[in-house]
């Protein structure tokens, strides 16, 4: 090989190490170009909510398809909240479709006041599950979808709070439709106005957290009324067969244990950035939803079953 041939191929070995490193470098650019998720750093400061959740952010999608694509495509810290109350809605929507055949149509007893029961509840658990999936998929939009989803999804868990008391009130007063109409008059007022409160567009922000959360658990806690007329005047044991006492029980339990979790961002606020995807306070707080939904139907199942099955339908003095 001649001396020229070397000295070209030893000033060329450079050249092709550099174009290498570049490519290398335009390479990784454009992977970042195209991630579908960001960091907390990178969002416009509408979209910032929860300081301890780090990595795993949607980009803004302008479009509901890419919101849709979002859901099933790729994995981000949104992912687990809508599947756990997209599935949820749809296991709701089983009961709800089933219910006659499974309970109400085995005893003639059931009057269409019973189907209405069981309906208004389901149909919220329902309505409920789906407004959270539905906001939390279209929450990467834009700024103004997604403040009218949020909204939505407040209108749901109202709905689902008001909804719960329709079965347990009419088999806890069975006998006694007076009480029915009081509380259930009482229950829906209250819920128009936690509805007002939450709905206002100065409370949609991340500062009114805590607010909207205390309007949410205290709405739930007008049952303590209620349940407590129950027990003082039959007797808990007679409340937990006649009202399904226990599995509401349960069901507030779960909801207020899940809303204080959500309330202090516990755990991610330990450990900022290791919950990003998995096991954050709101997904938490999404599970206990379904085990409170869940926990209540058990309680209107009871209460349906001894009304019309141990009793026949009737009210024993």
């Amino acid at each position: 090989m001649s001396s020229t041939s070397e000295t070209r191929l030893r000033h060329s070995a450079p050249s092709v190490t550099e174009a290498a490193i570049e490519t290398g470098h335009r390479v990784v650019d454009t992977v970042k170009k195209v991630s579908h998720t960001l960091h907390w750093d990178e969002l416009p400061e509408w979209s910032k909510d929860n300081e301890y959740i780090l990595t795993g952010y949607r980009r803004l999608q302008y479009s509901f398809s890419g919101c849709l694509h979002s859901v099933f495509a790729y994995l981000h810290n949104e992912s687990v909240n809508i599947h756990s109350h997209l599935w949820a809605a749809v296991l709701f929507l089983g009961f709800l479709v089933t219910a006659n055949d499974h309970h109400i149509a085995q005893y003639p007893t059931a009057m269409w006041l019973d189907r209405a029961a069981f309906a208004v509840f389901l149909v919220m658990a329902v309505f409920c599950l789906l407004c959270s999936a539905t906001f939390h998929a279209v929450a990467c939009h834009s700024q103004e979808i997604a403040r009218q989803y949020n909204a939505l999804d407040y209108a749901g868990i109202i709905s689902l709070i008001v909804g719960s008391f329709y079965p347990a009130v009419y088999y806890g007063f069975f006998c006694q439709p007076t009480y029915q109409v009081f509380y259930l008059g009482g229950i829906t007022l209250a819920g128009i106005g936690a509805a007002v409160i939450v709905l206002a567009p100065r409370y949609a922000t991340p500062a009114y957290r805590p607010i909207r959360t205390a309007v949410f658990v205290g709405l739930g806690g007008f049952g303590v009324i209620p349940l407590s007329h129950m027990v003082l005047s039959h007797g808990f044991t007679a409340a937990c067969e006649e009202m399904g006492l226990a599995w509401v029980i349960y069901s507030m339990g779960f909801y207020l244990v899940g809303a204080l979790i959500y309330a202090n961002r516990f755990p991610e606020r330990l450990a900022p950035g290791k919950f990003d995807l998995f096991f954050a306070s709101h997904q938490i707080f999404h599970v206990h939803v379904v085990l409170a939904a869940l926990s209540h139907y058990v309680g209107v199942l009871k209460a349906f079953h001894h009304w019309h099955g141990a009793l026949n339908g009737t009210c024993v003095p």
